[in-house]
């Protein structure tokens, strides 16, 4: 009987893993390790560092939360997957800035102690969220490519809420 269940136990890890899952018990747990490909959140992520993400198929977004998203097709980067920090929720509103350079959501100052110093202001109006999406930035405005890129050459820059493939897991 032990035998068994050991053998179904491989048999499952080893499905899992020929699946594509980056880490074989992902599927198991529900989390999963994804390495920053690049600077655009530091300092809350650092570039190279392993981070556990909390995976999702239904996903409430938060202003704050750092996600893992499948770039939309129309950014042109086949799908692959970036961290950002959402910052804008169906319905709500994104502008930049107030007059001390200040992001305002939902007509609000933003405090954002996580920001990488000296941020780059890319101004930017009133931006309304359509439901379904999301807007993200990156915590290093510097470096990141993010929803405030496209929105200036695609017209919307926002996100759909189902690219989101995992929240940050914080524990």
């Amino acid at each position: 009987m032990i035998r068994r269940k050991a053998l179904a136990a491989v048999v499952l890890l080893l499905v899992v893993s020929i699946s594509g899952c980056g880490d074989p018990f992902g599927a198991l747990t529900g989390k999963t390790f994804y390495t920053v490909r690049s600077g655009s959140m530091e300092p809350t992520l650092k570039e190279g560092a392993s981070v556990r993400v909390a995976l999702t198929d239904v996903y409430q977004p938060k202003v704050g939360d750092v996600v893992v998203v499948s770039t939309p097709e129309s950014w042109g980067w086949d799908g692959r997957p970036i961290f950002s920090r959402v910052l804008g929720v169906p319905g709500g509103t994104v502008r930049c800035c107030d007059d001390h350079g200040v992001l305002l959501v939902n007509g609000k100052p933003l405090d954002e102690p996580y920001l990488h110093p000296d941020p780059e202001f890319r101004m930017f109006g009133t931006v309304a969220v359509p439901v379904g999406r999301i807007w993200v930035m990156g915590d290093n405005r510097n470096q990141a490519v993010d929803s405030r890129y496209y929105h200036r050459e695609l017209g919307d820059g926002t996100v759909p809420v189902a690219n989101v493939i995992g929240v940050l897991d914080q524990e």
